[in-house]
């Protein structure tokens, strides 16, 4: 449920940050649970980097697991190199197995200890993967053709509203917070159905996070409205999609958007194939 008790009227700094201009008639809206993700993997990434540097200094097992993984000889060497000297104290050198089957010994006794060193060495360049994925695909609206549209997992949804009454009723919004994320913090979830299907949904929560001010899933809300019944949107709200001035959100949204790769986009002429395809099989009827 929305909180209209709270109300924020939008500006030109929370409305750029959430909603980019594609072309006439279309824009984008920027995905919540990206950040919201990559914030997880941050997380992550900072108590491994702090766990590592304590075990590296302390030499503790994790260190010794990793180095059992990644160089096994140089400890099975140190550790045979002091068999030999206790065998020969003791005049037994001839019983002293050959190194490389003491080496298969030790190994096949070490089993854990090697899948735990690889774990920790692969773990966090599995973060790292996670960390400079592409962001995630946003949502799309198209103010001419009154229509709102999304691809995940290669399934497309699609939906069409009316302007004439509140447009968004046709997506059915609400209001979504975890239990760790505050009220004021909260997306914007706007529901699509399949193209083929209406009874398999996708709810595609929207807004970025961190949010570039409290409630913006109700001042997105408000703008979408006004945006979707304008006659001439792409002109009379032209001005909402610069930035006016820096936030101090944005040193923190850099790193929980970070990427190395392009967002998630879409593939425009087989799109557009499946809009016309939907169009055709869904006519308007007043």
């Amino acid at each position: 449920m929305f909180n209209f008790n709270h109300h924020r009227s939008y500006t030109p700094d929370t409305i750029s940050r959430n909603i980019k201009r594609v072309k006439n008639d279309v824009i984008e809206v920027c995905r919540y649970s990206d950040a919201k993700f990559k914030q997880f993997v941050w997380l992550w990434i900072i108590a491994i980097i702090g766990i590592a540097s304590y075990n590296i200094t302390s030499e503790n097992n994790i260190y010794k697991d990793i180095k059992w993984a990644l160089a096994p000889d140089e400890q099975l060497q140190k550790q045979y190199n002091r068999l030999t000297k206790v065998y020969k104290s003791h005049n037994k050198i001839e019983q002293l197995e050959q190194y490389s089957e003491y080496r298969k010994d030790m190994l096949s006794r070490h089993t854990g200890s090697t899948y735990v060193g690889f774990f920790y060495i692969l773990f966090p360049i599995f973060l790292l993967l996670l960390l400079i994925s592409p962001n995630w695909r946003p949502l799309r609206i198209d103010t001419n053709r009154r229509i709102a549209y999304f691809w995940l997992f290669g399934k497309f949804y699609i939906t069409r509203y009316d302007e004439r009454t509140n447009p968004l009723n046709a997506l059915k919004p609400y209001s979504y917070q975890s239990r760790l994320t505050n009220p004021e913090h909260a997306a914007l979830v706007l529901t699509l159905p399949h193209e083929t299907d209406p009874n398999n949904i996708v709810r595609v929560d929207l807004g970025i996070y961190r949010p570039a001010c409290d409630y913006q899933d109700q001042v997105l809300k408000d703008f979408l409205t006004d945006y979707m019944q304008s006659p001439n949107p792409d002109q009379e709200f032209a001005h909402y999609f610069k930035k006016e001035k820096r936030l101090w959100s944005d040193y923190i949204n850099w790193f929980y958007h970070f990427s190395l790769f392009p967002t998630r986009g879409y593939n425009e002429k087989k799109t557009e194939a499946k809009i016309q395809q939907w169009l055709t099989n869904n006519p308007e009827i007043y």
